[in-house]
């Protein structure tokens, strides 16, 4: 069937091939109804077109879609866009509402069923409806909506069984209150019903173009509708709403639980100050120590560099004949400085795979919680100066941890702009954990002052930088509107079950990449590409007073950010020097792997002047410092 998008389609004509598409509000529970739902996770990728997520699972026979959390489907945002197009060419929708906002989820219910999308609602978070003394009548609610409701708590696995029986009922009802609307529209315009039904609400940017009286007009044309019925249709849709949910809730007013007033803490600037800098702590604790630097070194310095790579060099030296033209191939795979089957691997096992482990159980024990948007909210106010919302804050404290990590997360920023801002900070200023504890190190020997000094020169360039971006770049910062879901403690197999997906195919993902920049790094190596950048760096080391041999460490910084630092503990500096040398290296470019990764989440454009400006600021800050300290290479 190619869509049940007439009103009053017959239910019985959904068959086991058919789309379904999960729709719901955020914070609603709706990634939790999808575990349950899933039985093999298909893909997770970026909508074509967009830098937003969607995730395809098997539900039986049918293809399962997770949409992004709206409150509304029309073109307001890059995810209402997102879920609209998913919408337009789904066969039927399961739309999740939170049982304890009927008031603002239903909202998103009556416009899919005014668009005559076959629904079933899932009226999940039943047990905390009852916590809070609300009281639904299901069998009401069912016959106000025309639709089949099924109750769930999505944690508990309660109702799946259910609702997997009632998703071939679903429908939607003949006719609605907008009918009356599609008067509005020209008599011989050719569209379905649910694109009518957006055209009224005047949706702006519908993709597709429809055939009015044999002149071809794009959805959302001005000609098409009168300026202000958007309003009117919303008006009248938010006093149904409310008379549904009047008419099928009772609600007994119940004393605040201790979660709610830990909530009001959390985003009081007084309390939720001290928290959230504890809590980023706590994350970088996590991340940043424990992970990127104990295990990693454990894994990296005691495991695989000194038994996984001499094994896997000496069965390749004892594989390949000692002929000539078999050496490029041994060098490709087991240099010192990217190997295929040496260095990369052991980056990817020792490095990247317990970086994304940790970090996306962090990220689920945080959204789980409801503690994510509360740190959110709390740190807006600081990094809108910079072109940023509250959402930021995880990528720069997991750019800390790992910048190719904290590239991907940049993906729950806002808009494109503010992903753009965050990139280039993270990129710029922005030093990883393992390179962070080389430069601890060498700072050690120098005073506390130049520590001081140093972050002092990184907080300065990240608001400059960040003041700069967001007055240069096109548009406007989106404002932070977030609904602050209800604080719990997170369910361990939900935690488990969400790092275990999410790491999986952030891994499918990003080995091929790293595989491919691990190939181009060897054969720059081995045709003498990198020695000839680092004689091309000379002039540039002179600049900012350090010796000529620095451009072997930068050269090495493009490989890995803490190689940089490691091979200048064997340079003889001055501590001029060495301050000069740890802050160029730090604002120099990213690794070559977060390159790669900048590249695939932004555009080459963007990548490129990301990689350019960051030439531009190492260098211009370390020739201002050199002249400052009198010191000339």
């Amino acid at each position: 069937m190619e869509g049940c998008h007439d009103a009053g389609c017959d239910p019985t004509e959904i068959d086991a091939e058919d789309t379904l598409a999960l729709v719901g509000c955020p914070n609603v529970g709706k990634s939790v109804v999808f575990g349950e739902l899933a039985e093999q996770y298909v893909d997770v990728s970026n909508y074509p077109g967009t830098t937003v997520d969607t995730t395809l699972a098997e539900f039986g026979d049918y293809t399962l879609t997770d949409t992004p959390g709206v409150y509304g489907i029309s073109s307001f945002s890059e995810e209402e866009r997102v879920t609209r197009d998913i919408v337009l060419e789904t066969d039927a929708v399961i739309n999740v509402v939170d049982a304890t906002h009927l008031d603002r989820d239903l909202f998103l219910t009556l416009q899919l069923l005014d668009m005559g999308i076959p629904t079933v609602v899932a009226l999940n978070m039943m047990d905390e409806a009852e916590a809070d003394g609300i009281d639904i009548d299901v069998e009401a609610l069912e016959a106000a909506l025309g639709v089949p409701v099924v109750t769930t708590v999505a944690i508990d696995g309660e109702g799946f069984d259910e609702l997997r029986k009632r998703v071939p009922e679903a429908t939607a009802p003949e006719q609605t209150a907008i009918d009356e609307f599609y008067d509005e529209l020209p008599e011989q315009l050719e569209a379905d019903r649910p694109e009518k039904t957006l055209l009224v609400e005047g949706d702006e940017e519908l993709p597709t173009a429809f055939d009015v009286g044999g002149v071809m007009a794009d959805g959302g044309s001005p000609a098409l509708v009168e300026s202000g019925l958007r309003e009117e249709i919303y008006s009248q849709r938010r006093s149904r709403v409310q008379s549904i949910a009047d008419s099928v809730q009772t609600v007994t007013r119940t004393d605040d639980s201790i979660a709610e007033r830990v909530s009001d803490l959390m985003i009081n600037p007084l309390t939720g100050t001290p928290i959230a800098l504890a809590l980023l702590g706590l994350i970088y604790y996590f991340i940043g120590d424990l992970v990127a630097q104990r295990l990693v070194d454990t894994l990296e310095g005691e495991l695989l560099g000194p038994h996984y790579i001499p094994a896997v060099e000496s069965f390749v030296a004892g594989l390949l004949p000692d002929v000539a033209w078999l050496e490029p191939l041994e060098f490709l795979l087991i240099n010192d400085n990217l190997g295929l089957l040496t260095v990369t691997v052991q980056y990817v096992i020792g490095t990247l795979l317990p970086l994304v482990v940790a970090f996306y159980l962090a990220i689920s024990v945080l959204e789980d919680s409801g503690v994510l948007p509360r740190l959110a909210v709390l740190t807006d106010r600081g990094l809108n100066r910079i072109g940023l919302n509250g959402r930021a804050v995880v990528p720069m404290i997991v750019g800390v941890g790992c910048v190719t990590m904290a590239v991907i997360t940049t993906r729950m920023v806002g808009s494109k702009r503010e992903r753009t801002i965050s990139t280039a900070l993270l990129g710029l200023a922005v030093p990883c954990s393992a390179q962070l504890g080389v430069i601890m190190g060498l700072m050690a020997g120098l005073g506390l002052i130049y520590w001081f000094g140093y972050l002092g020169i990184l907080l300065v360039v990240l608001g400059v930088v960040g003041v700069f971006l967001d007055r240069t770049l096109p548009g406007q910062s989106e404002s932070l509107v977030t609904e602050l879901p209800r604080m719990r403690a997170p369910r361990p197999g939900n935690i488990l079950r969400k790092t275990y997906n999410r790491a999986k195919m952030f891994l499918r993902e990003a080995i091929p990449l790293f595989a491919g920049t691990a190939v181009v790094v060897s054969v720059l190596d081995y045709v003498g590409g990198l020695a000839a950048i680092k004689d091309g760096l000379r002039p540039l080391t002179a600049l900012v007073g350090m010796p000529a041999d620095f451009g072997q460490i930068l050269v090495l910084g493009l490989i890995r950010r803490d190689f940089a630092a490691a091979g200048m503990t064997d340079m003889a500096l001055s501590s001029a020097q060495v301050f000069i040398g740890l802050v160029v290296i730090t604002l120099f470019v990213p690794c070559i792997l977060s390159m790669v990764m900048i590249l695939k989440e932004r555009d080459a454009k963007s990548a490129a002047l990301m990689w350019l400006g960051s030439w531009v600021t190492a260098f211009t800050v370390g020739g201002v410092l050199a002249a400052a300290f009198g010191v000339f290479g």
